[in-house]
Formats: structure tokens, C-alpha cells, sequence
């Protein structure tokens, strides 16, 4: 298994392209302007239907990172049959081709031209795009895990994999992973206070969420040496029940990615940096390089890849398992002495929502959260809408 971080992390890092072979001696890169405002490259036409998107971004170094998006540049895909299509700039640095634009097909080989504002060109080299191999299987197993980080074992779902036989012997993959989970504020909301106390109408309109990201680890293999061309019980994403993610139902979205050895060999270097992270005082670095590169200046260096594959996919579900302990909090602290006061204090907030504490008494009264996302779940990107995808 081979972890790597998201190409974006390269966007922040610029000069934090560095892995080692040799030397053993205490180093640390000198960073210079010189790795700054270098073109760094994340995008990718597979057989699946666009659109296809490019981000195109200039690098900064590490002492202050940024991301920086790069506008007005023509960005153009071309296959070797002389079929281009123009991408359009949806937002700052971010290109993409129409829905009913060009169309990656197996055997056919792609390739990547940018010209920026500066006149500068740019273009990747060619990549065929490989046959897919189809994913048998994605399932979960409860497991636990070592951290020196916690006093216990880490418990959750380790996801695993199985892929169909391949038609080749010889395949290098890439996996892109997405995860959505349904979860719960800690408390409904019982009032709005814009001023006055008003009574929620509907208390659990903001109390269930569906979330949706991208995992940031990505992981690759090959098929060289295997008797048979398949993967069996290949370890993906490990979710642990320190968060919210398992505490009701969880998706895995597996895209699987047939790419070329080019391709292997940059994401591999990728994941052979991260293995050693803060390592940087004991290795001497040398550059990871994609597949773009200046026409005019091949010398100059370029960062990212414009990645062609053969792309199948596998969604699986699986339910919150009540046979682990889960350790996020459920409760949160309450404000209710002084409450006016405190809420007068933030009017550039208003509308608060507050929850409703019950006396021994009888009756209840408002109470103020420390946080609106104990009572709002979009707080922090959630969405209250269910996915078109998603089954219960």
C-alpha cells in the first residue's frame, strides 16, 4: 500500500518536493525565491464522461504557504487524432471542458497545452489512455489500531479491495477515494434569538447532515509480479471512531484509476516523500518532476501531473458499528447566566439558535452553545439535502 497526500499539498509546499536515497547527515533546503510562483498542474481526462477539470495554481514556499490560483491562461486537451477542446475558467485558476465536450476513449492518447498571460507555454507529453480494470468488491472490517497518540486502540473500519482479472499483466494503479457520512448536531434547536426569543418551528431542520469531501490519502499499486493480474483484499481507507464520520451511516466512493508507468512513478515518488515527513533534517532532496514542461525552457521547473486513465468505480455502505466505543463529544457547553448580556454582545451574529435547558422545576429556558455547530450541522460543510446517491 502506498499513501500519498492530494496533489494540492504540493501547491502549498512548493519546495517540500524532496526525498532521499543516500545521505544520513542534518540538512535543511535553503528557501529561496527561486521556488516560488512555479506552475503547478492538477487535472486529468479519464474514459468517464466529463467534464474534465484543470487547476492551475503558482507555487509558494514553505514558510508562507498560500494557495494562488492562476487566471486567465488558454488551457487546451488534445488527443492524437487531432480532436482539441478549449477549457473555459469557471473560477480563478480553475479550467474545465463542457459536459458535451471532449470524451476520453481506451487506446487513445491525450496531452495537456497551457499558455499563460506571462506568453509562456507549457504542454505535458502524451499518456494513452489504459483499458480499466473493473473493481469486484469494497467492504469494511472492524479493526483495531496502535497510536501513540491515545492511551487505547484506535477502532473502526479498515475498507478493503478487490479487483476483477485484469486483460493485461502488467498494471499500475492509482485510487481517488470520496467519503460522505450522515451525522447529527449534539442538540436540536428550540429557540432563534435575532433580538427577541423566537420558538424553532421545526427543531430538527438543522439537526441532520449529510457530509461529502475528498480523502486525502491516495493510494497506489501494480500488478508486476503477481501470478494472476488481480488485487485480493487490497487495504484502502482506515475511519476510526474518534469523529462523527461512523456514527450513523458511511459511503466510500472508490474511483479506480488504470494510469501508465509515467504516472506510477510521480505519484510513487509522491508517497515516497510523505513516508518521510519530518525527515527533512536527514535527507538530501532531489525534485519530483511530472509529465508538463516548458516548451520554450524544458530546464524550467514545473510541478503536478495531467493524469490519463482508465477510471472504474465502487461505492459501498455500511452502518455505525455498536460494537465499538466511539470517544467525539456529544455534549456542549452551555451559556444561561447573563444570557441577554451575552447575546446583546453578539448582535454581528444574530440570528443565534439556542437550545432549551429543563428545570427540576418544571418548565425550560434558553441556553447559548459555545458553538452554533452543536446546533447546526452545515456549520463546517454540511448539507441538510440527501444526496441523489445516497440509500438509507
Amino acid at each position: 500500500m502506498i499513501r500519498v497526500k492530494h496533489i494540492k499539498i504540493i501547491v502549498l509546499f512548493g519546495i517540500l518536493q524532496f526525498v532521499v536515497s543516500a545521505c544520513v547527515e542534518e540538512y535543511w533546503p535553503e528557501l529561496d525565491e527561486k521556488y516560488e510562483n512555479m506552475l503547478v498542474v492538477d487535472g486529468m481526462i479519464t474514459n468517464k464522461p466529463g467534464p474534465y477539470i484543470v487547476k492551475i495554481s503558482l507555487s509558494t514556499t514553505v514558510n508562507k504557504p498560500a494557495y494562488m490560483p492562476l487566471s486567465n491562461c488558454e488551457v487546451m486537451i488534445i488527443d492524437d487524432k487531432g480532436n482539441s477542446e478549449t477549457l473555459n475558467e469557471n473560477e480563478p485558476g480553475v479550467y474545465t471542458t463542457s459536459p458535451s465536450g471532449i470524451r476520453g476513449m481506451v487506446g487513445r492518447k491525450y496531452k495537456i497545452t497551457i499558455h499563460t498571460p506571462d506568453e509562456k507555454n507549457y504542454e505535458s507529453t502524451f499518456e494513452e489512455l489504459k483499458q480499466p480494470v473493473g473493481i469486484n468488491s469494497v467492504y469494511a472490517e472492524i479493526e483495531y489500531r496502535e497510536d501513540i497518540n491515545y492511551v487505547y486502540d484506535l477502532a473502526g473500519y479498515q475498507f478493503y479491495l478487490d479487483t476483477y482479472q485484469a486483460e493485461s499483466d502488467t498494471n499500475f494503479f492509482l485510487w481517488k477515494l470520496e467519503r460522505t457520512y450522515k451525522f447529527n448536531a449534539n442538540y436540536r434547536i428550540k429557540y432563534i434569538f435575532d433580538g427577541e426569543f423566537h420558538v424553532m418551528a421545526h427543531s430538527d431542520s438543522l439537526y441532520t447532515c449529510y457530509k461529502t469531501d475528498n480523502i486525502e490519502e491516495i493510494f497506489t499499486y501494480h500488478t508486476l509480479n503477481l501470478t494472476d493480474p488481480k488485487l485480493t483484499r487490497f487495504p484502502l481507507h482506515f475511519v476510526n471512531t474518534e469523529t462523527k464520520e461512523l456514527s450513523i451511516r458511511y459511503s466510500l466512493l472508490v474511483k479506480q484509476l488504470s494510469i501508465s508507468e509515467t504516472a506510477y512513478q510521480f505519484w510513487n515518488s509522491l508517497e515516497d516523500r510523505e513516508s518521510e515527513e519530518g525527515s527533512m533534517y536527514t535527507k538530501q532532496p532531489y525534485q519530483i518532476r511530472g509529465n508538463v514542461f516548458n516548451t520554450d525552457n524544458a530546464g524550467e521547473p514545473v510541478m503536478g501531473f495531467f493524469l490519463v486513465a482508465g477510471r472504474t468505480d465502487k461505492r459501498v455502505f455500511v452502518n455505525r458499528p455498536f460494537t465499538l466505543n466511539f470517544h467525539y463529544n456529544t455534549t456542549c457547553f452551555l451559556i444561561t447566566q447573563e444570557l441577554l448580556t451575552v447575546l446583546s454582545l453578539m448582535q454581528d451574529q444574530w440570528p443565534l439558535y439556542l437550545y432549551a435547558v429543563f428545570h427540576e422545576t418544571g418548565g425550560q429556558s434558553p441556553a447559548l452553545p459555545s458553538d452554533q455547530s452543536c446546533l447546526d450541522c452545515t456549520i463546517g460543510g454540511g448539507k441538510i439535502i440527501k444526496p441523489d446517491f445516497w440509500i438509507d
